[in-house]
């Protein structure tokens, strides 16, 4: 087992994931770390069918569509990750993981799963009244979680 950190970091492609990961790069890496990479994604709801089988076949169809397109997105971010770390492979272990559900309530539960040590993760910078009837995955984070959490702020 090696001696650096757990190092748990929730992507999913935007700037304020990317500045997350840089983060980690600039400031907390340290030759021994594991990273996980976890990309979660809230699947829609299938849309109430209305009566006709047919209609339900086609909500069907086109949700499959929408969860299709999702894990394809994710295998192609976690892709670009795996190549950006490469070339750091000697100096840590890196592990990609894509789940579905709440994306705080998966951040979470893989942040026990995988023992983390320390939590690195991008925030939106909603306004007060935005995050308080959206709610915030990295607000969730925080109060959930039981490693310290570093949240990254949005860019200026």
């Amino acid at each position: 087992m090696s001696s650096g950190n757990v190092v748990i970091i929730p992507v999913d492609g935007s700037k304020n994931s990317e500045r997350a990961v840089s983060w980690y790069l600039d400031h907390l890496h340290s030759k021994g770390d594991r990273v996980v990479f976890i990309h979660a994604f809230d699947p829609p709801p299938m849309q109430s069918a209305k009566h006709t089988s047919v209609d339900l076949k086609n909500n069907y169809d086109e949700w499959c569509v929408l969860i299709q397109k999702a894990q394809d997105k994710a295998r192609g971010l976690l892709k670009e990750y795996d190549e950006k770390f490469a070339s750091l492979k000697g100096q840590l272990s890196y592990k990609m993981i894509h789940d579905s559900g709440k994306p705080g309530e998966v951040i979470i539960s893989y942040s026990k799963k995988e023992n983390g040590t320390v939590l690195v993760m991008g925030c939106r910078g909603l306004g007060k009244l935005r995050r308080t009837l959206l709610g915030s995955v990295s607000d969730y984070v925080v109060r959930h979680s039981s490693i310290p959490v570093i949240v990254i702020p949005p860019a200026k």
